[in-house]
């Protein structure tokens, strides 16, 4: 079936009058299929799951279903415009629709006047992530964590992804970059994998987290340049917030973003003092001191993480993150393992950052 006859099908039951829909692409996201769809009584962002990233699709949904619920029953709050992004049913109250070779498809609200970037520009968008983020987690943190379903078996389990990775027929390859990925997943495979110590000893409590909060899935009003929303929620689940910081943190502080060249990538002090101010401005009051001292760990092991996933990737031929390039994830993953030892280098300023902005 094409796309187009796939979403063709999709519309009616979602739209009155399906005719009158007008449907264009959507972001540049490289999991999911996107796509707006505007008529004159709506406008919906409609997604194609990938299952082959989500084995269980439905259960994205129960998720999804639970945190609108909880969202919507919340007080407004009017300090800037915010709008959460939230499950929208079929005109038959169903969260979700199979098309005809059985992919599961969803409706999401649309947040009008609003833009996305894939690198920071400006320090107000540094602040202004980091408040999001904050916003986002004080949100949620009433809701109990056995409430949610892991939306991905192993995701952010650091042991699991150096395990798949040991696992792999890895030729020899004459490739510096390759040698270079190679060597710093062998040298620093154990000072990454902190943070995941101190959760199996059980110094930090698993909580409701995004689970991708890169500025990328943030989006900011056209006029005013503040955050308006937090998108992309298919990885909401039981976790840590180090790692969503961390994560945060890593997309925002490297100015050179993520798919240029590594020779320009390091870790932005400013940058990340402006996140972490814009973050606990919101979320100060979740976090005891223990839960503190990891963020620099949580920042460490989603770097290391991330380079590693690339690595992978593109070491089992690119089946995981979507490229037109076979070469574009090793460049990705030689840019987060840079940046990682950018991290390193600079532990005792950026644990100096987290003790003021928290304070």
């Amino acid at each position: 079936m094409s796309r187009s006859t796939a979403i063709q099908h999709i519309l009616p039951h979602y739209f009155i009058k399906p005719a009158d829909v007008q449907i264009s692409t959507l972001g540049e996201g490289i999991i999911n299929d996107t796509f707006l769809a505007k008529s004159p009584e709506k406008c919906l962002v409609l997604q194609k799951i990938n299952s082959q990233v989500f084995p269980d699709p439905e259960l994205l949904i129960r998720n999804l279903q639970v945190v609108s619920k909880h969202l919507q029953a919340q007080v407004k709050q009017r300090k800037q415009r915010w709008e959460d992004v939230l499950l929208i049913p079929t005109v038959d109250g169903n969260g979700f629709v199979r098309d005809e070779e059985t992919n599961l498809w969803r409706a999401l609200s649309y947040i009008d006047n609003s833009v996305s970037v894939t690198k920071v520009q400006t320090t107000l968008q540094a602040t202004q992530t980091g408040w999001a983020l904050g916003r986002f987690h004080t949100k949620l943190a009433t809701l109990p964590v056995q409430n949610f379903a892991n939306p991905l078996p192993g995701f952010h389990v650091l042991s699991s992804y150096l395990e798949n990775y040991d696992q792999l027929n890895k030729p020899v390859s004459s490739s510096k970059k390759v040698q270079l990925c190679t060597a710093i997943t062998d040298k620093y495979r154990v000072a990454a994998l902190s943070l995941e110590r101190a959760a199996n000893s059980g110094k930090i409590d698993k909580a409701i987290i995004h689970g991708d909060p890169k500025i990328g899935n943030i989006l900011f009003d056209r006029k005013t340049g503040r955050a308006v929303s937090i998108i992309d929620l298919d990885t909401i689940g039981p976790g840590y917030f180090q790692h969503d910081i961390g994560d945060c943190l890593r997309s925002i502080c490297n100015r050179s973003g993520e798919e240029n060249s590594d020779d320009s990538v390091t870790f932005d002090m400013e940058l990340c003092r402006a996140t972490l101010e814009g973050y606990f401005q919101e979320a100060k009051r979740l976090f005891t001191a223990t839960d503190l001292e990891f963020i620099y760990d949580g920042i460490l092991a989603i770097t290391f993480e991330l380079g590693l996933r690339f690595f992978t990737d593109y070491l089992q031929g690119n089946i995981y993150f979507k490229c037109n390039d076979p070469e574009a994830n090793l460049q990705k993953a030689l840019i987060q393992f840079t940046l990682f030892l950018n991290v390193s280098k600079k532990e005792s300023q950026i644990r100096s950052l987290i003790a003021k902005s928290s304070m």
